[in-house]
């Protein structure tokens, strides 16, 4: 049998009009039976960390208020789906759950305490929440659903916060656990983003963990496909909020869509893909309201487009660092002394630019930059750029397409270009500008190269400008 799985984020199923489409998706897509995987409903999570920081600030009364709203946000959200003996099964569950958050909250308070492993526990309880409802509201529609713990099938290590899967473990539970499920003919419901080490204390995936959990879950039981259902076309040819005139992609490479989730394509997180990619699996990218739509499939390979390019993404929050160092011309040992440095204060470059006598690196948001910084400046004179942004020009046709260079920076004369990467990426030419110019240079770009404009200018003024 082969097996879907289905992946509904947090948007997907924030209001009772939403999970009545999502409702409609999954009972079309029922036979052979999916796995399906939730998010949070709505900004939950974002409100439990709120009453998570009120609560180990010693302001308890404010973040019970916090929990409080929640609670009766829930209580709407069952009263508008379920009635009889679902509804009162699941406001019972919800209020167990609920009656743990305060409890935690209250113990937060006393101890002043928001340490890594309680805050995993604490935001973990909106995944519970919502599965809590959805599988009977998925009942009631008739679907066979059968509600699974995450934690019992996603193992990870003891990194609170971004825990890492452990494949091993988590490929044996799930089909110890999913697969009898599925040959019932059931559908198992499960949660995204938590999971547990092998201790047995909860833990969360990070950011993006619901995809990350639908991936592993497909890579588990070697699934025919993932679907990941969210609130846009697919993944789009730039940020439609930047680019009115953005298009969905029908279809992308693994490293063309694993380029554009590191580099802040805002549906997938550059690790969801990871599991997929190894074995093997297509991810489809679909919007919950507008089921019929192709969406955009991900492939090991996927067929060229007519642009060389098929997106442009970008970061921002960067920090460029430019390390010259005439003193170490040629010295065989320039490039190892700098990533030590960078290794001591476990800081990864998002972007490296080298020529003989510099470095150039684009950095996330760190808060050892000043150590790094002053470390760094005994190899050499160091210049900080704040407030930058990261611009990816991402296709596989990039490293074959002739004068492609001169065609992204024909269009930015009047922009100050901070460092460009090209090499290091076969599908990606990565630049850094200041944060104040993203908005324009993305749309340049993508008129450039989506739009038919070639009315562009001839140079660009580059500073500090190397190539690697």
């Amino acid at each position: 049998m082969t097996v879907r799985v289905m992946k509904f984020g947090g948007t997907s199923v924030g209001d009772p009009d939403n999970v009545a489409r999502v409702l409609t998706v999954v009972r079309r897509r029922a036979d052979p039976p999916p796995v399906l995987v939730f998010s949070a409903m709505g900004s939950t999570t974002d409100v439990l960390l709120e009453a998570a920081v009120l609560a180990s600030a010693g302001r308890l009364r404010s973040a019970r208020k916090t929990l409080a709203s929640l609670r009766a946000t829930h209580r709407r959200i069952i009263a508008a789906l379920l009635a009889g003996d679902e509804g009162r099964s699941a406001r019972g569950d919800c209020a167990a759950i609920f009656d743990e958050l305060d409890a935690m909250a209250a113990g937060m308070a006393a101890l002043r305490d928001l340490s890594p492993a309680v805050r995993d526990r604490f935001l973990g309880c909106g995944e519970r929440l919502s599965t809590a409802i959805l599988v009977r509201v998925l009942r009631r529609a008739g679907v066979p659903a059968h509600w699974v713990d995450a934690r019992d099938v996603v193992v990870t290590d003891g990194n609170h916060g971004d825990a890492m899967p452990l494949m091993g473990p988590t490929r044996r539970r799930c089909r110890k656990i999913l697969g009898p499920i599925l040959e019932q003919g059931l559908v198992p419901v499960t949660q995204g983003f938590i999971g547990r080490s092998l201790e047995g204390v909860p833990t969360t995936l990070g950011r993006g963990g619901s995809d990350y959990t639908a991936s592993l879950v497909g890579a588990s039981l070697e699934a025919g496909e993932i679907e990941i259902w969210t609130d846009v076309d697919g993944i789009m040819t730039a940020d439609p909020s930047v680019v009115a005139g953005a298009r969905s992609i029908a279809a992308l490479s693994f490293d063309e869509a694993a380029e554009l989730a590191f580099f802040g394509a805002r549906v997938l997180h550059p690790r969801t893909l990871a599991p997929a990619v190894e074995h093997g699996i297509p991810v489809r990218v679909l919007n919950t309201a507008r089921p019929g739509g192709e969406g955009t499939v991900i492939l090991g390979n996927a067929s060229p487009g007519p642009s060389p390019v098929k997106s442009i993404a970008y970061k921002e929050g960067m920090t460029v660092v430019d390390l010259v160092s005439a003193r170490m011309f040629r010295a065989h040992r320039f490039l190892g002394k700098v990533f030590e440095v960078m290794e001591r204060h476990e800081v990864a470059p998002d972007l490296v630019a080298t020529s003989e006598v510099s470095v150039a690196m684009a950095l996330s948001p760190c808060t050892s930059l000043g150590a790094l910084v002053k470390d760094l400046s005994a190899l050499g004179r160091v210049e900080v750029r704040r407030d930058q942004a990261v611009v990816a020009v991402v296709g596989e046709r990039l490293k074959e397409e002739p004068g492609i260079v001169g065609r992204i920076f024909d269009s930015l004369t009047d922009v100050r270009v901070a460092m460009v990467s090209q090499g290091g990426s076969k599908v990606a030419l990565s630049f850094a500008v200041a944060e104040a110019d993203i908005e324009r240079v993305v749309r340049r770009l993508h008129r450039r190269f989506f739009e038919g404009d070639e009315a562009a200018p001839s140079m660009v003024a580059a500073a500090g400008c190397a190539h690697g």
